[in-house]
């Protein structure tokens, strides 16, 4: 696993966070990427100021200090469930993405599920997943400056608007993954579908009490993430 944070956020959901992923990771390594000393897994410490391009550089980092042949990308606000790494990608040439996925409001505890491809989600071959972040970071910088119209997904945006051609496939783990939003969170949180330019982002929209396999959550957030993450 590769993991990368800013360290920035609530403490109870960043230590949740990584308690989750310690009890999910089956044995796997991790391999941490912070803006600031953490004491989680092999720690890489960037010293960068927040931001898309220190994101994808933290990745990049992350991914060359591995020495596994298949990696997860893994965010400092997801809670994962177990099933999420008995996945093992099919193909040395496609990004896989782990659509089993559901956001949940930090403040309210509405959940809400559809159908989106997330880096949080990313599992691939590390080789392919290097030559993609070496060559994202390239193009960000000569560029002056990331550009929305590249995504943020690999494999979702082609040629010329994206990073490379190789192509993305979905799956759902048998349990899903759960998306904490919060006010820290580096990309945008959208909780309407007219919120979304494209309505073909938002396909299965969902909204609920609470998430299947991780109980009810609404109106009790705190209390929920307490009982979630022992």
């Amino acid at each position: 696993m590769v993991y990368y944070s800013d360290c920035r956020g609530d403490t109870d959901i960043l230590e949740a966070a990584k308690r989750q992923l310690l009890r999910s990771v089956n044995g796997h390594s991790i391999v941490s990427v912070t803006l600031a000393p953490l004491d989680f897994g092999r720690n890489i410490t960037l010293p960068l100021e927040r931001g898309y391009l220190t994101m994808f550089k933290q990745i990049l980092a992350g991914l060359e200090a591995s020495d596994a042949d298949v990696v997860f990308l893994t965010e400092h606000d997801c809670l994962y469930s177990p099933s999420h790494f008995d996945f093992v990608p099919p193909r040395a040439d496609t990004y896989y993405y782990n659509v089993n996925v559901w956001k949940v409001c930090a403040i309210s505890g509405h959940a809400l599920h559809y159908i989106t491809k997330q880096t949080s989600g990313l599992c691939a071959y590390r080789s392919l997943l290097v030559g993609h972040y070496r060559e994202r970071v390239r193009r960000v910088e000569e560029a002056g400056g990331y550009d929305r119209h590249m995504g943020f997904e690999p494999g979702c945006h082609a040629l010329p608007r994206g990073v490379d051609n190789h192509p993305a496939e979905e799956w759902r783990s048998a349990v899903p993954n759960v998306d904490i939003r919060h006010q820290f969170n580096l990309t945008r949180n959208r909780w309407r579908q007219e919120q979304f330019r494209d309505k073909n982002s938002c396909l299965g929209w969902t909204e609920a009490e609470e998430v299947p396999g991780w109980g009810r959550t609404k109106g009790r957030f705190s209390e929920w993430l307490r009982e979630a993450v022992v």
